[in-house]
């Protein structure tokens, strides 16, 4: 009989967890026991493997299915339909017959959790690097491989191998409102497998939304069959501006203004991305009056569309008044007596 290992028990999650459930469980127990963060630690190697192969099986809906169905039978199960006779390590045979029967394995040296070595460039490739303002670094050279079954007339099963995709990757990258605006290109460093690095160019369109995710085809992990590379994926973080404040396409900021232009009117120039624009202030706005600038927001992805600019007005207190003029504004205030909260009722 096959030793039985309770998968779920590895990696710490109830047999209904969801597939984020298990992914989010595995990183979490891979990074606490990966060998290069447990050096001369024999057990903590093992445990990484055992970790690694409890992963590789839930993490897929087909094997996950067999597993829980089959129990202790499920590597037996698994392994018919990768070949029989000379195809299988230590010569492994099929000795069971139709569905549901009992079954073994004759030979030696069969060894389903062997995952193989190169943990380090797993650990770089899943966890991903440092990057810089300019560049940001990748890793690679993780890779993972299934099989699948054939019936045979002649032997029962045939062998035949299909390779699985390699591992996606994810990393953040981070921008300013202002590349938003007009789209920006980032340079990033590509580990190989090999350990060679190489240079890619992603271009990030304008309008992108904070939280927003580039897919960059072919450039994730390898497939250890030959198959298909994975994806790397971009996470689009946004650095907060200074002075506009992005809610979806709209941009909103504040305008100071003195009272000679709240009281009289005037022509204020408003910032936007695309260079100052000229406002008309009508005469007697009041401070917190908001000015609407259609079309002067964010670019809308994928359109030639914009977003609106509200300008939300502040009167700004004179400071460094002359002599003269504070006279001037004792003399008014001697014929001023309205009063603002006359008409506040409680």
């Amino acid at each position: 009989m096959v030793d039985y290992k309770d998968y779920y028990k590895v990696l710490g999650v109830s047999k209904s967890a969801t597939e984020d459930e298990i992914k989010k469980a595995y990183r979490k127990l891979a990074k606490q026991y990966h060998p290069d963060a447990n050096r001369n630690n024999p057990e903590a190697t093992e445990k990484f493997k055992g970790i690694g192969e409890a992963y590789e099986v839930l993490k897929n809906p087909e094997k996950r299915s067999r597993y829980n169905q089959l129990g202790s039978n499920w590597k037996a199960y698994s392994r018919a339909g990768d070949g029989a006779g000379a195809g299988w390590p230590g010569g492994a045979q099929w000795q069971g017959t139709g569905t549901g029967g009992s079954s073994d394995f004759s030979g030696s040296g069969f060894d389903y959790g062997d995952l193989g070595g190169g943990f380090s460039d797993f650990f770089e490739t899943f966890f991903g690097k440092g990057s810089d303002s300019r560049f940001q670094d990748f890793s690679s050279s993780y890779g993972s491989s299934g099989s699948g079954g054939k019936q045979s007339q002649r032997t029962g099963w045939k062998s035949r191998r299909t390779a699985e995709k390699g591992q996606d990757i994810e990393s953040k990258l981070t921008i300013t409102l202002r590349e938003v605006f007009f789209g920006t290109e980032r340079s990033l460093r590509l580990q190989s497998q090999d350990g060679k690095l190489r240079t890619i160019n992603v271009k990030i369109p304008k309008g992108i939304k904070d939280g927003g995710k580039i897919r960059v085809t072919g450039e994730g992990g390898k497939s250890g069959a030959g198959g298909a590379s994975g994806d790397l994926y971009l996470l689009i973080e946004i650095n907060p501006h200074h002075f506009f404040t992005r809610k979806e396409d709209n941009l909103y900021c504040e305008i100071p203004v003195t009272v000679k232009e709240a009281i009289f009117g005037a022509a204020i120039d408003v910032p936007t991305f695309a260079g100052s624009v000229s406002v008309k202030l009508p005469a007697g706005t009041q401070s917190g009056r908001t000015l609407r600038l259609k079309g002067k927001g964010m670019p809308q992805i994928k359109s030639v569309d914009f977003g609106d600019l509200y300008a939300k007005i502040k009167i700004v207190i004179p400071e460094n008044m002359t002599v003269q003029q504070k006279k001037h504004l004792e003399e008014f205030s001697k014929i001023y007596n309205e009063n603002p909260r006359g008409k506040i009722i409680i």
